[in-house]
């Protein structure tokens, strides 16, 4: 019966995708990816984001949770918290507490909130963590810390360009591994981008997260002007051959769990164009650290600003239509390593989906949603 469920969800919305690509309709947000600051302590490799004016002040928590209050967000499902660095926010456990007591008027629906971080900040990043996971265990909210994690040691370091960067990482993540025996609501994992200088290191990456039980979200670097204003670091973050096919090799073996994105890269190594369903703009949008809100983080494609317009109206509007309408063929698609919203994508667009059912069988493909935190999409 379950079994049978699942398959009719997934033809339904593999319609319904279809529909809504050719009309431009928005659906309603599941998910929103809030960057509730710019500030960071690491120079890294990859990214510029460390290159905003610091004077730039981030937004005041009642806009977040303005924006969080908005009917447009009652069906959300997944909000995750990124930046720079958001434990930098002095206010974070005051914004985690909010969501916790907003959660049955606001968004009753919602399961998941992932923060990314350095987590260099160790003591902040317990501290905040132990005070808030008992308000989540009561909400049935699981709380999601990817943790960047480049190398294994001093390349940690170099690539994250702070000194003792990979000490404080460990000792972090120790703490966290820790508080979780005792909260089974706390979901922990790590994030690493590919660049030249660690494209060696991902065995060792791998090895380390299975010893302490994390999950692993591994991409190459993505060259954007949006959301990592990166576009002239163009020429230090490219692969070189040898790059390319230790990459190849690392997707190829079963080091790496994520099929669908393994997929996705092993075609983009091959043919140097990535195809893999996308959902920007329909169930999920993106929102930078000065209330800017784009359906995708790659795109420059700016909808407005949550200080002078509500999300519905930029959701509704001519450029939102459009741009639905053309998702999945702007140049950032073709090239597109973001794993986090081929993810959200995924049961949204159906048709991906029921491939991966068909190839994998019922057992093995639960058991992949499950992996991938997708259950609550279905």
């Amino acid at each position: 019966m379950e079994r049978l469920r699942t398959v009719t969800k997934l033809l339904y919305n593999a319609l319904r995708y279809r529909l809504l690509k050719i009309t431009g309709r928005p659906y309603r947000l599941e998910a929103i990816s809030l960057e509730t600051t710019h500030r960071c302590i690491c120079r890294c490799q990859m990214c510029n984001i460390w290159q905003i004016p610091s004077d730039q002040p981030d937004l005041p928590l009642s806009t977040w949770t303005k924006l969080l209050a908005s009917p447009a967000l009652h069906g959300l499902r997944e909000l995750d918290i990124t930046g720079g660095e958001p434990f930098l926010r002095n206010d974070l456990p005051e914004l985690l507490s909010w969501i916790c007591q907003a959660k049955a008027s606001c968004f009753p629906k919602l399961k998941t909130v992932a923060i990314t971080s350095n987590a260099i900040l160790t003591d902040r990043v317990l501290q905040v963590t132990a005070d808030i996971i008992g308000q989540f265990q009561e909400q049935e909210i699981d709380l999601v810390l990817a943790c960047g994690m480049d190398a294994v040691g001093e390349k940690h370091d170099q690539i994250r360009n702070y000194k003792g960067a990979w000490v404080k990482l460990e000792s972090t993540l120790a703490g966290l591994v820790e508080l979780r025996k005792s909260q089974p609501n706390l979901i922990l994992g790590i994030k690493t981008t590919i660049v030249p200088d660690n494209v060696a290191e991902l065995d060792r990456i791998v090895s380390f997260a299975r010893r302490l039980d994390l999950f692993t979200i591994i991409s190459p670097c993505i060259l954007t002007a949006n959301r990592f204003g990166n576009l002239d670091l163009q020429g230090s973050l490219a692969f070189s051959q040898d790059d390319r096919q230790r990459i190849r090799s690392f997707y190829e073996s079963p080091a790496f769990a994520w099929n669908s994105h393994r997929q996705s890269m092993l075609q983009l190594l091959d043919s140097g164009t990535a195809n893999k369903p996308c959902s920007a703009g329909f169930n999920t949008v993106f929102v930078r650290h000065n209330g800017e809100v784009f359906p995708c983080p790659l795109i420059p494609t700016a909808l407005g600003n949550i200080q002078t317009s509500s999300i519905k109206q930029m959701l509704s509007a001519g450029p939102a239509t459009r741009f639905r309408k053309r998702i999945g063929t702007f140049p950032d698609c073709k090239v597109c390593t973001e794993p986090g919203l081929e993810r959200i994508a995924w049961i949204f667009e159906g048709a991906t989906c029921l491939r991966w059912l068909l190839r994998l069988g019922y057992r093995d493909f639960a058991r992949l949603i499950r992996h991938m935190g997708l259950n609550k999409y279905l």
